[in-house]
């Protein structure tokens, strides 16, 4: 039996959302267009967020504040490319 990485209880589409909300309403302005390129990680709950080269470095740095929470990680002023291991440019990382 294959375990889900999700946690249960979490609706993915609630903390798709919640990422996308505080992305759009506290940190877009922030971040771009100076970070444009690079990628960023919402921890939702506090609003927290972590900015990396990579979606493993933004998802570490966050994971090392916040090591059992669950993180919305997307580029910074663009959308990524739809691939089968994202449908947008919000991708739930689970930690």
């Amino acid at each position: 039996m294959v375990k889900s990485p999700v946690p249960s209880g979490i609706n993915i589409a609630d903390l798709f959302n919640r990422g996308k909300e505080i992305y759009e309403e506290k940190l877009k302005g922030q971040l771009e267009p100076k970070y444009n390129g690079k990628y960023v990680a919402i921890e939702v709950d506090s609003g927290e967020h972590f900015i990396g080269e990579t979606k493993n470095e933004a998802s570490e740095s966050g994971k090392e504040r916040f090591p059992d929470k669950m993180f919305v990680i997307r580029r910074i002023g663009e959308l990524e490319k739809i691939s089968h291991h994202s449908f947008s440019p919000f991708s739930p990382c689970f930690l």
